[in-house]
């Protein structure tokens, strides 16, 4: 039996990762509240360890690696003949990662959030790669250690590592108080939070111009070490890119945002199929909730009324992964639509110019009457668009082979950098 211990195991992808690195075996997660329980009753012979176990199960384990026993942390057990042995794969994870985005931790000023198993692997790799200096700051500190609270006075701070689940799934807009413009020298944050796959600490570094990952590498990374354990097999670094970039691919939402008539819902629908990602058009689904359509909405309830009912509609799906959204044309007037949308999703924008708009001929359209009223839209809501985008596409003419190539071309790019 292979598979994953914790307590809550809804956010995981281990499940999906060893299963593709081993397609002939099966990779289940159990959820348990007592690991006593969970070993009298189960016949192991090699599982991941995940919140909140990796040090508690130290004590089922009759020897350690080198890794698990400086660090405390036990995250892969190998069982065999009544022999069970302890393993961090973590820090293997957490190395490539960190290879893989040109990051030196060689005379570095570092913070590490949160004081616990994992905060313990990445003080050790922070040792090994000769930091300058390493603060653990946390909401119970211990000594020589700093209170969270106090997290904003270390502005000498070059690298910042989150490694609590604050911020994980369900509780995506779990906040740190941090406050990263605050840090002048930082170059750098790592959440290992992978579900979202933009954190909110990691769309405030994206805000602030800082560099930043997610701790999806990471898992695939250790798993690959982890299933190399298990199955007594080799693979190779690119395997481990490639699957960490088909995982990446897999998961990401893709969100088309521009002004009405820019061809969204037509695009989103052939992206779907493109990628196999599940299909959602926001103003259908506000229509069918309703069992009324966006022009009467306005007509009869105004657009304050529609506008919530969008909000409501982004808050429905944000958390979900693998689909394909077209977005209403004012979706970015509040920029909490973005940020939701942004935390698993590609926000892509269809830049048709005003002059090609203006040719087309708006139909049950309740803001565009006539060219004066596309036009001021249009100026009003530009710069939001770009400043809301991670793509922009630029569509002159109707012509869905470029349109789609372009796209594409933008995807891998994300994918890849």
């Amino acid at each position: 039996m292979y598979g994953l211990i914790g307590k809550k195991l809804s956010h995981s992808y281990s499940k999906i990762i060893h299963e593709k690195l081993n397609k002939n075996i099966k990779y289940n997660l159990y959820e348990t509240r007592s690991l006593e329980d969970f070993f009298n009753n189960e016949s192991v012979l090699g599982v991941n360890i995940t919140i909140p176990y990796k040090n508690e199960v130290i004590s089922f384990c009759d020897e350690l690696d080198s890794i698990a026993k400086h660090t405390s942390s036990v995250n892969t057990l190998i069982c065999s003949k009544g022999f069970t042995k302890g393993y961090n794969t973590d820090y293997f994870g957490l190395e490539f990662s960190l290879k893989y985005n040109n990051i030196s931790l060689n005379n570095k000023v570092v913070m590490i959030i949160g004081n616990g198993s994992t905060s313990r692997t990445i003080k050790y790799l922070c040792e090994k790669n000769d930091a300058k200096k390493i603060y653990i700051v946390a909401r119970n500190p211990k000594s020589n250690e700093y209170n969270i609270i106090d997290v904003n006075k270390l502005k000498d701070v070059e690298i910042i590592f989150n490694a609590t689940p604050v911020g994980m799934f369900p509780d995506n807009f779990a906040n740190i108080d941090i406050n990263l413009s605050l840090f002048s020298n930082l170059e750098f944050v790592m959440d290992l939070v992978y579900n979202p796959l933009r954190s909110k600490l990691l769309l405030d570094a994206e805000k602030e111009g800082i560099k930043g990952t997610n701790g999806l590498l990471m898992l695939v990374a250790q798993a690959t070490k982890a299933a190399e354990l298990f199955y007594n097999m080799k693979y190779s670094d690119k395997t481990i890119e490639d699957l960490y970039k088909e995982t990446l691919l897999d998961s990401l939402n893709l969100v088309f945002i521009g002004m009405p008539m820019s061809g969204k819902s037509f695009t989103a629908r052939e992206i779907s199929k493109v990628y196999g990602k599940k299909l959602i058009d926001i103003d259908k689904t506000i229509e069918v909730n309703q069992n009324n359509s966006i022009e009467n909405i306005f007509k009869n309830d105004g657009e304050k009324r529609f506008r919530t009912l969008e909000f409501e509609s982004v808050d429905n799906l944000y958390k979900s992964h693998s689909l394909a959204v077209s977005c209403g044309g004012g979706i970015v007037l509040n920029n909490e639509n973005i940020l939701k949308l942004k935390q698993n999703g590609l926000v892509i924008f269809i830049d048709v110019p005003l002059r090609v708009l203006l040719n087309r001929q708006p139909r049950n359209r309740p803001l565009i009457t006539n060219g004066n009223a596309l036009k001021l839209m249009y100026d009003n809501r530009y710069d939001l668009y770009v400043n809301s985008a991670d793509v922009i596409i630029i569509k002159e003419e109707y012509n869905f082979n470029e349109i789609r190539e372009k796209i594409e071309v933008s995807i891998n790019e994300y994918i890849n950098t």
